[in-house]
């Protein structure tokens, strides 16, 4: 449909798609991951509101071409109509592998290409049946992740998990952040044969391992779809043989873009950066306009939990390998392999977070030199510096800024699904999807409800925990209970309870770059709180109005941070709260030390 939006401009366009959920439902196969939502895929949600076609676009859905007649410029469809054309795009796609295992065609024995291969594996989740799946690409190991949180999980790989992406050090941290799921990852394992008589039972390895599985998926890779091509006389090699734009070497009236085409430098298929600059060769050459410029490089991402993404980024197609440098970071919960060139990132291998993967990922793609401060936070895999955009890129495969963004809510509404579909950000590897929910208003994470619930109960807790400093305390009351006065009056009690609240602070000022660290705000203040008693009756705070500050320390960082739950947006606001907190730093220090010399 990019193809056809962009050609309906100067004529008149006719869509033959055989899939009937297309173009209403996906684009591309990647994004079919992506939306899932395992515990709500089969619930009766309502159908997505569908934008309608481009003016001059004609779609048969549903309909496959069985015949291309080269000599008189027509084709033939499954339902014995002739279509003429006067030029025709070829994006045939591919077709998933599956291997000559004997039992491969039992009952719960799949591949993942298409939608209802898709619901029939989500039927299969709902009822727990544990999952094998073969394979050791980036489908297999984003389906074992998601799978994980629904059933145990076992992955069989020929040689070593994400051999074609990875570096082994860097595949080997994948296996045991896997582990850390509960995924069994047998590498080195060959599957012999499929146990069962109507429906699969188990797996038979080469070694004579027998697994018990109730459901298997072939995730073995794809293989271009050129038998119509073929058919009718095109050159076919791995794929169908095109020139440099994208024209095939037999025709010129006849384009191949996509999975199915054969460029003539080293492709990937899959890269969804690299088809679709594919389909822009093909319709500049075709409308006879400027030849765009070659993608960045290729970039892949897969999430394998909530806060987890496993990001691969190559190098750019014009750099020369020469005085590269490769390093290798690892902290906690954080591994990444960067090759550097001249102080700036030229390629890079990371699990990391949302936030710093977004981080690194920028100063890879704009060829950034990277500034002393920017080096340290990378050698230590923490929060990346952002650097000041006028209009950042949303969405890496459909080169989609924020500007557009805004533009599709402004006019759509903030309905996520609208605003994809509007700009067609998002439709692709799915990795931007996070981003455009922040610009929506909602996160992926946590409803907004969910949210509001959240603000208002820590608020009423702030209200109350807020008052308790004024109560009088009688002394009568302390004086019944001498082990209780003791305890409160206790000058090291009362340092310990400033080194507590000076570490949460230190903890919650280094939580940055992740949306959640707002939370962490608004529990800082409103727990600190709880430490005011032991504060009230020694200190700075006995004699003078030391306790009063941090009082108001205390509320207005909480009170900031339940605001930035809500309005995340607002610089001042952001800007407010931490200078709050780190006056509540200070303050806290403050007291420490005059506890001591006290």
């Amino acid at each position: 449909m990019r193809i056809a939006r962009r050609l309906a401009q100067n004529g008149n366009v006719l869509v033959l798609d055989s899939d009937t959920e297309s173009p209403g439902a996906t684009e591309a196969r990647p994004k079919l991951l992506t939306h899932v939502q395992f515990s709500h895929a089969h619930k009766g949600a309502q159908a997505r509101p569908s934008l309608p076609l481009a003016p001059g676009v004609s779609l048969l859905s549903g309909r496959n071409v069985v015949h291309i007649d080269r000599d008189n410029c027509r084709i033939l469809d499954d339902e014995g109509q002739t279509h003429v054309y006067s030029r025709l795009f070829l994006a045939l796609g591919a077709a998933p592998l599956r291997p000559e295992l004997p039992g491969s065609q039992l009952a719960r024995v799949q591949t993942l290409y298409t939608r209802h291969e898709l619901n029939a594996l989500l039927r299969g989740l709902e009822h727990k049946a544990p999952l094998l799946i073969i394979g050791g690409g980036l489908l297999a190991v984003e389906l074992a992740a998601l799978a994980a949180k629904h059933t145990s999980v076992t992955l069989i790989v020929r040689s070593r998990l994400l051999r074609r992406y990875l570096e082994p050090k860097m595949s080997a941290q994948v296996v045991q952040r896997f582990e850390k799921l509960g995924v069994r990852v047998l590498e080195q394992a060959t599957p012999q044969r499929l146990l069962g008589r109507e429906g699969v039972t188990g797996v038979e390895l080469a070694d004579g391992r027998q697994l018990v599985t109730r459901q298997v998926v072939l995730a073995c890779g794809s293989a271009p779809n050129t038998t119509l091509a073929s058919e009718a006389g095109l050159g076919v090699d791995t794929g169908i043989l095109v020139d440099a734009c994208m024209r095939s070497l037999s025709d010129e009236r006849i384009f191949a873009v996509g999975d199915c085409a054969q460029p003539p430098w080293p492709a990937m298929r899959g890269n969804i950066t690299q088809v679709l600059y594919m389909a822009d060769l093909a319709l500049a050459s075709a409308n006879k306009e400027q030849t765009p410029e070659c993608p960045a490089g290729q970039y892949r991402e897969c999430r394998l939990n909530d806060n987890c993404r496993l990001v691969i980024a190559a190098l750019h197609p014009a750099i020369e390998p020469k005085a590269l440098h490769k390093h290798y970071y690892e902290c906690v919960n954080r591994v990444a392999s960067v090759t550097m060139q001249h102080h700036s990132v030229v390629a890079f291998q990371a699990l990391l977070p949302h936030a710093p993967a977004r981080r690194l990922t920028e100063l890879w793609q704009n060829h950034a030199i990277l500034s002393h401060w920017e080096s340290a936070s990378l050698q230590r895999l923490v929060w990346l510096p952002p650097r000041r955009q006028p209009d950042p890129l949303i969405c890496r495969c459909a080169s989609v800024r924020r500007s557009a963004v805004h533009a599709a809510i402004s006019e759509y509404g903030s309905d996520l699904a609208m605003v994809c579909q509007v700009t067609q950000a998002g439709n692709y590897c799915g990795g931007c999807l996070d981003d455009i929910a922040a610009l929506c208003g909602s996160n992926s994470w946590q409803s907004r409800g969910t949210r509001w619930l959240t603000v208002a109960a820590i608020l009423l807790m702030v209200i109350l925990l807020g008052s308790l400093p004024v109560w009088p305390v009688p002394d009568s009351v302390l004086y019944i209970d001498f082990t209780a006065y003791r305890l409160l009056t206790s000058s090291g009690i009362r340092e310990a309870s400033g080194y507590l609240l000076t570490a949460v602070i230190l903890t919650t000022l280094a939580l940055r770059g992740d949306r959640r660290r707002y939370g962490w705000h608004m529990w800082l203040g409103s727990a600190a709180l709880l430490l005011l008693p032991l504060h009230s009756l020694g200190g700075p705070s006995h004699s003078s109005g030391f306790g009063a500050s941090l009082v108001g320390l205390m509320l207005l960082v909480a009170l900031s941070g339940a605001l930035l739950k809500i309005r995340r947006g607002v610089v001042g606001l952001r800007l407010g709260h931490y200078a709050a907190t780190l006056a509540l730093l200070a303050a806290t220090v403050i007291h420490i030390v005059f506890v001591y010399q006290y």
